[in-house]
């Protein structure tokens, strides 16, 4: 059944979701009593837009796993997605009370994202920092904090956040972005000239050499 899975994922990856749901219905013909194969045949239906079909498969995976973290986090990704915040959340939190599931973290960040998505920026602020707790060094959490601290007005704790998100690796076009708007915003326009100057290193086009009739000849 993991061997199946793993085929599955691969598939996933290269987004060939009718031989990622071969594998997914071999694994759970091979291991009929766990949830963790519904569970990865219902991601690939969300991925196929088979929502209704998703969601079946998602509940025979908490039937047969009903305290399985990796699973009901995956759930509850699928409930935000429909928009059931309230039920998705509920399940994120089962999820962190699993102690074999090796990434409570993740839930912590997923329900973080679903809450600012859903603009509850109190409860996206709390599940980020639980995130946090477990992992200081969770990028996802540190973007959520700093986009909840921005969204706050508190640009000088969104500031803090950018900072120690920045110090992991390097921006995306969007997070310079909001870089140089919490700058401005807190009034130090040098620090968001920086910001500017990296966004336009990163956004300017790559140069190509002439080519045809444009093309230096010998």
């Amino acid at each position: 059944a993991q061997s199946a899975i793993g085929v599955a994922q691969l598939f996933i990856k290269r987004k060939d979701y009718v031989a990622a749901l071969k594998q997914a219905e071999r694994a759970i013909g091979f291991d009929p009593k766990s949830g963790v194969p519904h569970m990865v045949k219902a991601f690939i239906l969300d991925q196929q837009k088979e929502f209704k079909k998703a969601n079946s498969s998602y509940l025979k995976a908490i039937a047969l796993s009903p305290t399985n973290g990796q699973v009901l986090n995956a759930y509850a990704v699928h409930l935000c997605q429909q928009g059931k915040y309230d039920d998705a959340d509920a399940n994120f939190m089962k999820a962190t009370k699993d102690q074999n599931y090796s990434s409570p973290n993740e839930a912590f960040e997923n329900a973080a994202q679903c809450h600012f998505q859903n603009n509850n920026l109190a409860l996206a602020e709390d599940r980020a920092r639980s995130a946090l707790a477990l992992n200081p060094e969770s990028a996802n959490a540190l973007e959520i904090m700093t986009q909840v601290k921005f969204r706050q007005s508190n640009f000088f704790e969104a500031r803090a956040f950018m900072q120690r998100r920045e110090a992991l690796g390097p921006l995306s076009v969007s997070l310079l972005q909001l870089a140089q708007q919490i700058e401005k915003s807190a009034g130090d326009d040098r620090a968001a000239a920086q910001y500017q100057k990296q966004l336009v290193i990163l956004l300017q086009p790559q140069i190509q050499p002439p080519t045809g009739e444009g093309q230096k000849k010998p």
